[in-house]
């Protein structure tokens, strides 16, 4: 009734105009200052603000969709600058670093955002072909799904909103399997299924089994390398030393290289140690 009778939605203060167009604004005395508080400027995402960094008001990109961690304890220097977003939103939070490195965070009141490691998980494109040789040690999700009968035989009316799936078989491109630069990637060991080693450094496979792996891999690098050299560079070197003839000097026993040595890196100090004490021995009985 109040629409009808006394409608007012063509009516504009004065007040209402001066705010949209920023009248009275004054620039900032330096460049640089914390505008943290301040609104948003209502020309920038238009690119019509001709105050550029002396404009009081804060320049906000919707290419921004994280907020600044720093900008929280408020030690961000980057001022409108910062590629982050620079505004307390729930939503847009950074990840929690404890969660998603130990899966567990013990502050109750973290603000940072909690993501189950199971939802960043991509499909397997290998198992979405038909076939993925890892099986279930690979590191990424097999969905089970039905196929469609209909886009099997050629055309399914229902398209994208059909429940069923329909495949792909085109291969994965080169970029999309690798792993992104700067994040430690999960090796699975084959053998036991356990994660953080190769099959070659498992300790629970038998050593005979493992001289025939680490035997076997030497002898590939080996061919690789005369393969390459043939085709690229010098002629090869003379045929390899056999591993019964070959002594580490880490742990100072013969049978493999120190780069594929069972101890692990701190083999030399056991075998100081050894050293060190037959020697002492030695210089007692004198």
């Amino acid at each position: 009734m109040e629409c009808i009778v006394a409608n007012v939605d063509n009516m504009r203060f004065d007040i209402e105009v001066a705010l949209d167009e920023q009248y009275g604004a004054l620039p900032l005395p330096f460049t640089g200052m914390d505008k943290s508080t301040a609104a948003v400027c209502q020309f920038y995402p238009r690119g019509t603000c001709v105050k550029g960094a002396s404009c009081p008001f804060r320049h906000v990109r919707g290419d921004r969709t994280i907020v600044c961690k720093h900008w929280l304890r408020g030690l961000c220097k980057k001022g409108d600058q910062c590629e982050f977003l620079h505004e307390y939103d729930m939503t847009k939070m950074p990840e929690c670093y404890f969660y998603s490195r130990f899966n567990a965070c013990h502050n109750k009141e973290c603000p940072f955002l909690h993501i189950d490691p199971e939802t960043k998980v991509r499909d397997c494109p290998w198992y979405d072909r038909g076939f993925c040789r890892h099986g279930p040690l690979c590191r990424h999700r097999h969905v089970r799904r039905v196929l469609c009968m209909a886009y099997l035989a050629g055309f399914c009316p229902e398209g994208l909103n059909c429940k069923f799936m329909h495949p792909r078989f085109e291969l994965p491109a080169v970029q999309d399997m690798q792993p992104k630069e700067g994040k430690k990637v999960m090796i699975t060991c084959h053998f036991c299924g356990e994660g953080g080693h190769k099959a070659i450094y498992c300790n629970k496979m038998p050593p005979d089994v493992r001289e025939a792996q680490v035997r076997q891999e030497i002898e590939g690098n080996s061919h690789a390398t005369h393969h390459m050299n043939m085709h690229n560079g010098p002629p090869p070197r003379g045929p390899q030393k056999p591993l019964e003839e070959v002594t580490c000097y880490k742990c100072g026993t013969k049978g493999h290289y120190a780069n594929k040595c069972p101890k692990g890196h701190l083999a030399f100090l056991s075998h100081a140690g050894g050293s060190g004490s037959g020697t002492q021995n030695q210089n007692y009985r004198r």
